[in-house]
């Protein structure tokens, strides 16, 4: 029975009950926006929003430094506990008329991933663009694509023959045609999107490509390039404060996804077992998101001590990887 409560403490979990929003609210929030304050909105105000929307400020707005503490499950309570249900929804009229292909211009200006070779220097040639560095000054908008909801924009995309692959701070992915912005199709991702998609073989040699990409809460998926069905999703660390910011790195049938965390931000509340995450890289398969291998970059955290309050202390951890590095 000790060593099940030992795996639990060091994968991230902890054995309560289930999270209560409104306790959340009184003891993290009230003593704020239950106060009369002209730059603090009150909670009738809050009330008004949905609570996607509180859920994204929380994540990456205006109070990520003040819900650091919070676990994903806490801010989505207090989240649901204040908001209305429902958000805004993508009109029709956003979409790609049946005519327009996705995936059918030339392969003229691809930029796939975090950078468009190996090298990882994320650069590309005038002959690759089509564009010289005189004719960037002239430069005039041609559409501008907005995110429903969102509160920032910080994913970097994906440009491949004609269409742009891009994820958003809610989670939408999306397939955009790269002349018109146009939409040829969006998946619902289980956390916020802050890498880089990546397309890839869905096998050596094949031609149908695959769309790589993890989120914030430590999901990675594989989605079908045309349509935008999930092929497989796998959560590549059980530790309650994963995210992966990385974009993933694929060769010859096998992505390799970094993972990250924010583990240390839960130490501002006193009473967290600080710290037990342990930063890693994956092996999947791409055809079936199965495991090759694994990776932790620090040995197995065990207890170190306690604090000046009793908590207890773990190590070592850390080591989080949170961008792409890739040689051959």
């Amino acid at each position: 029975m000790l060593s099940i409560l030992a795996f639990l403490v060091l994968a991230g979990f902890s054995m309560q009950s289930p999270v209560s929003g409104e306790e959340i609210y009184n003891s993290r929030c009230a003593s704020c926006h239950d106060q009369f304050n002209a730059r603090i909105p009150p909670r009738e105000a809050l009330q008004k929003l949905s609570a996607t929307r509180i859920l994204r400020t929380l994540d990456f707005g205006l109070m990520m430094s003040v819900a650091y503490p919070l676990r994903r499950d806490e801010r989505e309570a207090v989240s649901n506990f204040l908001g209305t249900p429902g958000d805004t929804r993508i009109p029709a009229t956003a979409f790609c008329p049946a005519d327009r292909r996705i995936l059918s211009n030339g392969a003229g200006g691809n930029w796939n991933g975090w950078s468009p070779s190996v090298s990882n220097t994320r650069y590309q040639t005038a002959e690759n663009t089509g564009l010289t560095a005189d004719q960037i000054r002239r430069l005039k908008l041609k559409w501008a694509l907005g995110f429903p909801g969102d509160v920032t924009a910080f994913a970097a995309p994906t440009v491949w023959k004609g269409t742009l692959f891009v994820g958003s701070a809610g989670g939408v992915i999306e397939a955009v045609d790269a002349n018109t912005g146009c939409l040829y199709w969006i998946f619902q991702a289980n956390g916020p999107v802050r890498a880089a998609p990546l397309l890839a073989p869905v096998t050596s040699g094949s031609p149908d490509r695959t769309l790589l990409i993890g989120d914030q809460i430590g999901w990675f998926y594989s989605l079908d390039a045309r349509t935008g069905k999930l092929r497989w999703q796998r959560r590549v660390e059980s530790h309650e404060a994963t995210r992966l910011t990385a974009t993933a790195a694929a060769e010859n049938g096998v992505v390799f996804v970094p993972a990250a965390s924010w583990e240390e931000t839960r130490a501002l509340d006193a009473k967290y077992p600080c710290c037990t995450f342990r930063g890693s890289v994956t092996a999947l398969r791409i055809r079936d998101g199965s495991v090759v291998w694994k990776s932790y970059m620090v040995g197995v955290p065990g207890k170190t001590g306690v604090t000046s309050t009793g908590t207890e202390r773990y190590g070592p951890s850390g080591a989080g990887i949170w961008s792409q590095t890739y040689r051959r």
